[in-house]
């Protein structure tokens, strides 16, 4: 073991009923390195994680941890933290009624000494709080951290991005030598990314040693030193920065080599299928305020509508509404020229409309269930015989799917809460499509997902819109929604912001309307008049 290496996992192996999630995986972070961790969803990755975090611990699996060359023995998370091993998870975890500090201390009280014992009650032997010492020692944090956040700030007011650097706070907080971020941009719109790397990079600065993982090549590209590949629970090759080569990573993750990310299409756009006029949302929370004004697109057969703008623009919630999800307080919805009425989901389906959510766990999945019912659910019709369902009908339905969108899962019958999120994703693209939509919305479909599957579900949706399908595509990554979209609709405040034909898409002229400002512009109009 080299003097420079803090962490080392060696010949880990890890297994699960019908599944080697890790086999002989090894790994070895450097002092005051960012080290990349990419592979394909289902290549082990979150598994080392939570082998190297104490989430599995000591005895659940073969192979050897060491920290500062020392072999260590965890029984769980807590253990990990205590010697050392910060970890930041994918989704956002905060505590939403309580405030910044608070968050960052709440299991972190005695060992900063913003706790003290009473020692004047020994039956209770209770626990004062230094509120003031606690927001000293939580300023100072976040200043040597570059972490832009008031101590004293409700949870509940900060955005995505902020809640994701409150995450990185916490687990700075213990003081760790090495830090583990999952996936840490998933969520995040471009400014909130450039703000976490500049965090990241002054932790580098200080010697901290980061495990970076993200499906994300670029990021890979721009922030890491070296980068470790997993291919189905097994080590690849890893790469120092100087030979870093992007289709070289590619095809070492998903075992080929892809000739276009991007996959071109010839576009055979029909005529109009779906319209929506001057949709209204109000807010749900606060009186008097709307999240949508007067919001009007329509898409056509064969075409992909591109809906951009910032986080917080209102594409999601516009599409929601559209699909019965939050109500509005105006607006009409056409369907081949017809208006149609939508209340609830079971009426967007009825009419041939389907979503693909952003949120995946909240409203895609449910986690209790194998794949088969999960993809099935969405069209019982067509497997049942009258009222009687089909158990042969559902397995050959759901095998259709399961094969032709390479979900990664031992059988029909595992359970959707065992799969990498990436794997996941696809079980709700799957669930969408057996209900045989003319009209999807996809919202971040691609979010989570490694490049390997990104380019299947590229290739997926030019299948769809050459069979006549219609699809409405939500998307925070530009290249993406450049790539992908026929007409791009730029949403900003709630609004619509402006309209690109195929010719005008580009970076520039999305990111000056997606920056449009409503407020300053009906000021400046009621000072003229």
């Amino acid at each position: 073991m080299e003097k420079t290496t803090i962490l080392e996992a060696i010949n880990i192996t890890k297994r699960f009923p019908g599944v080697l999630a890790n086999d002989k995986v090894c790994l070895d972070a450097r002092y005051g390195e960012i080290l990349g961790l990419i592979g394909e969803n289902g290549a082990g990755k979150s598994t080392l994680l939570k082998v190297l975090n104490g989430v599995y611990p000591t005895g659940t699996y073969e192979g050897h941890l060491f920290l500062e060359g020392k072999e260590i023995r965890m029984a769980n998370p807590q253990d990990a933290m205590r010697i050392g091993i910060g970890y930041v998870p994918q989704e956002i975890n905060v505590l939403k009624n309580f405030s910044v500090a608070e968050n960052i201390y709440m299991a972190n009280l005695k060992l900063e000494g913003i706790a003290s014992s009473d020692t004047n009650d020994k039956k209770t032997n209770s626990h004062f709080i230094d509120f003031k010492k606690m927001h000293e020692e939580c300023k100072k944090l976040l200043r040597d951290n570059k972490i832009n956040l008031d101590p004293r700030a409700d949870v509940r007011k900060l955005s995505i991005g902020q809640q994701q650097m409150l995450m990185i706070a916490r687990a700075l907080a213990s003081n760790p030598k090495v830090l583990i971020l999952d996936e840490p941009t998933t969520s995040l719109s471009n400014s909130d990314v450039e703000r976490l790397f500049t965090v990241v990079r002054n932790l580098k600065e200080k010697g901290l040693s980061v495990i970076f993982v993200t499906h994300k090549l670029d990021e890979i590209m721009d922030l890491t030193d070296r980068v470790t590949i997993l291919r189905d629970g097994r080590n690849i090759n890893t790469f120092e920065k100087k030979e870093y080569n992007e289709t070289k990573i590619i095809a070492d993750m998903i075992g080929r080599t892809i000739n276009e990310m991007y996959p071109k299409r010839e576009s055979h756009i029909g005529e109009e299928i779906f319209r929506v006029e001057n949709i209204t949302v109000p807010h749900p929370y606060i009186a008097n305020r709307d999240l949508i004004h007067n919001v009007s697109f329509s898409v056509h057969k064969g075409e992909v509508l591109g809906l951009g703008g910032l986080v917080g623009a209102g594409r999601s919630e516009v599409c929601l509404a559209t699909f019965g999800m939050m109500p509005m307080s105006s607006g009409r919805i056409y369907l081949n020229q017809k208006e149609i009425h939508i209340k609830s989901t079971k009426d967007a389906v009825k009419y041939g409309i389907g979503m693909i959510s952003e949120d995946r766990k909240k409203y895609g999945l449910n986690f209790k269930w194998g794949l088969k019912e999960n993809i099935t659910i969405s069209n019982l019709d067509a497997v049942s015989y009258g009222t009687i369902v089909s158990g042969k009908k559902i397995e050959n339905r759901a095998n259709q799917y399961y094969n032709g969108m390479s979900i990664k899962a031992s059988s029909l019958d595992t359970k959707v809460i065992t799969l990498s999120g990436g794997n996941q994703q696809k079980v709700v693209i799957a669930r969408t499509l057996n209900a045989e939509p003319k009209v999807i919305i996809m919202d971040e479909p691609t979010k989570g997902i490694d490049v390997g599957s990104k380019n299947e579900i590229y290739a997926l949706i030019n299948q769809l819109v050459a069979q006549g399908t219609a699809i409405i595509l939500i998307s925070s990554e530009l290249p993406e929604l450049i790539a992908m979209s026929d007409r791009v609709v730029i949403m900003s405040e709630g609004r619509v912001a402006g309209e690109l034909e195929k010719g005008d898409i580009t970076e520039m002229n999305i990111m000056q309307l997606a920056t449009r400002n409503f407020r300053k512009e009906e000021e400046t109009e009621g000072g003229r008049s």
